[in-house]
């Protein structure tokens, strides 16, 4: 009973979430090229993003 079980919801996830991992693997690699400086821009957006949320969850767990 337990296997079968186990055997739906892998059959579950792997239907729901195969869209998500044909997408990924496909953008994979970039198309065009960017420059240095795009390249900097965007690490320190995606810096900036993680920060943002680091501070959001900050919030969340010391306003309770």
């Amino acid at each position: 009973m337990a296997e079968r079980r186990r055997r739906m919801l892998t059959v579950f996830f792997e239907t729901r979430f195969r869209p998500l991992v044909e997408i990924t693997r496909k953008y994979r690699t970039p198309r065009i090229k960017m420059t240095k400086q795009v390249k900097i821009a965007l690490l320190v957006l995606r810096i900036y993003l993680i920060f943002m949320v680091g501070i959001l969850v900050f919030k969340f767990f010391t306003s309770v």
